[in-house]
């Protein structure tokens, strides 16, 4: 009987490295809880064949689009976790949404597993060219001016670019007035039309209109300057040294994964998001390439549902259950 014992023990040990890794050939599901064409979906088609050289596996992008990104971020929370179901999370579905969503149908902090860091996408600071401030700093005081009187605008309720504004507004002490639009396209044509006078948006959306003139950069939200926007100065250099703010793009796995098979697909994305022919077409879209690894990726990841689970209280933003 201990011999019978000794060699089923001896098995399961050969067996559990094998068991840990993704299967060559078995597809993996790249879950994206938002339409076609979202900003979640391009940079993982852009790097999927990179990622899939890598892996020996074809990723297969499927949209599962509702209620914000819950819809498809829980079907992965309730995948099996050998690595071969993921979901592509952003800075959006796993960072703003556990911030004003009461309810979910699973703990975004316990049920999913950061995989990596592929891209970031830089989000400026935008005026109306009309009103009087070139500098974030006149902007601030042209606003302690006129408490009250200036507004901002995002793209609705609780998303991202909304709670940046708010955070803008936490930050320096100004009195803005939030003006909600449905999509960036229509935040964009209000500050066009001097409807609204200040908003963010991420690079991709507003490179054509920054360097049109049709509206004015005056800010960037990343550490460092892009080079689509060279004569912008970052919020830091702008004297708001603890605002930054990314659109970030990286896949995340249920909980209860193997630390072999995270290793394994952390890896495969931040070798691909990194190569030449990967960086390549992150860059095309706008987006930046992070190359971010597990571990580094979750206390990132975690650290902004933090921030923003604090802007949301001390604005008192409106939370859903």
């Amino acid at each position: 009987m201990s011999r019978l014992l000794a060699a089923l023990l001896l098995m399961a040990t050969i067996a559990a490295p094998a068991a840990a890794q993704i299967m060559p050939g078995r597809p993996i599901r790249i879950i994206v809880g938002y339409g076609p064409g979202s900003a979640l979906e391009i940079p993982a088609r852009a790097i999927a064949e990179q990622v899939s050289a890598r892996l020996g596996s074809p990723l297969v992008i499927e949209s599962r689009p509702g209620a914000g990104g819950v819809v498809g971020s829980e079907m992965v929370a309730r995948a099996a976790p050998d690595g071969h179901t993921l979901v592509m999370g952003g800075a959006g579905s796993h960072g703003v949404t556990p911030a004003i969503r009461r309810r979910l149908p699973f703990n975004m902090e316990r049920d999913f597993t950061a995989i990596a860091r592929i891209a970031e996408f830089p989000v400026v600071m935008m005026v109306n060219p009309s009103l009087p401030a070139r500098t974030v700093q006149e902007f601030i005081a042209l606003a302690k001016a006129r408490p009250g009187q200036l507004n901002f605008g995002s793209s609705g309720v609780g998303t991202s670019l909304h709670l940046t504004g708010e955070m803008l507004r936490l930050r320096t002490g100004i009195d803005l007035t939030h003006v909600p639009y449905r999509g960036s396209t229509g935040v964009s044509t209000a500050l066009i039309a001097g409807e609204i006078h200040i908003s963010f948006d991420a690079l991709p959306a507003i490179a054509g209109l920054v360097t049109q003139g049709t509206v004015r950069a005056i800010a960037v939200t990343t550490t460092a300057r892009l080079p689509q926007l060279p004569d912008v100065p970052t919020t830091a250099e702008a004297g708001l040294p603890d605002f930054v703010v990314t659109s970030w793009v990286g896949p995340f796995g249920p909980a209860g994964m193997s630390p072999a098979t995270v290793a394994q697909l952390s890896r495969a994305f931040t070798e691909a998001a990194m190569s030449p022919e990967g960086s390549a077409r992150l860059r095309a879209l706008g987006a930046t390439p992070v190359g971010e690894d597990a571990a580094t990726f979750d206390a990132f990841w975690r650290r902004d549902m933090a921030r923003w689970k604090e802007v949301v209280r001390a604005a008192n933003v409106p939370v859903e259950d």
